[in-house]
């Protein structure tokens, strides 16, 4: 039973790696850390620069719509704003 509370807690919880980026605490870091993570490890933004993260950004987008999981455009528009903010 501990270890079911555990496990669940652990979902629940902000991705560790979650405060290794700038501004995680920012709604377009608290989306990026959440949507972006849900499926593989978080890259930290300065890893790529503006034009490389639109490309990588239409590509999650085709990703995302052949697993049939859907954001929002106010999300897409934040986690944009953030990554462009925050690029290399």
């Amino acid at each position: 039973m501990r270890f079911l509370i555990m496990l669940a807690l652990l979902c629940l919880a902000t991705p560790v790696w979650a405060t290794d980026i700038p501004d995680a605490d920012s709604p377009g870091g608290a989306l990026y850390a959440d949507h972006c993570a849900a499926c593989h490890f978080l890259p930290h933004p300065k890893r790529l620069d503006w034009g490389q993260w639109r490309h990588m950004l239409r590509v999650m987008k085709m990703r995302m719509d052949e697993q049939g999981m859907t954001m929002d455009k106010t999300e897409w528009r934040q986690i944009s704003a953030y990554l462009k903010a925050h690029a290399r």
